[in-house]
């Protein structure tokens, strides 16, 4: 999910996760992950940081282009930031590129396997 704005109606988040914002907290299938108190503003829109927080979403955030983004439940398991390590591969000739080279750059990665 990748918002304009760090809060969204309960439309919205169940649009793009599946979860519903119900009396008994946030709930999808058979699960239900209380809110604790988390109520939605005048507008009726939740903070999109605490409802990922309740369901170990990670999120991200950039300044520059106000965009946040909301990931997968990750179960713990996410990235401690958003950059990217350095990495060198061959290029087409053999010889080695370097990504960092490209810091400062938007890159997109793209990666195949054939299974």
């Amino acid at each position: 999910m990748i918002l304009d704005r760090p809060d969204v109606t309960a439309q919205e988040f169940h649009d793009a996760t599946g979860w519903t914002i119900e009396p008994d907290g946030l709930c999808r299938v058979d699960r239900c992950v209380p809110l604790d108190g988390l109520e939605p503003d005048a507008d009726g829109r939740y903070d999109l940081v605490a409802l990922a927080d309740r369901l170990a979403m990670p999120v991200a955030h950039d300044t520059t282009h106000r965009l946040w983004a909301v990931g997968p439940e990750a179960g713990g398991r996410v990235l401690d930031s958003a950059l990217m390590p350095d990495l060198a591969f061959p290029d087409l000739s053999g010889n080695v590129f370097d990504v960092a080279s490209l810091r400062g750059r938007k890159v997109l990665l793209l990666a195949w396997a054939s299974w």
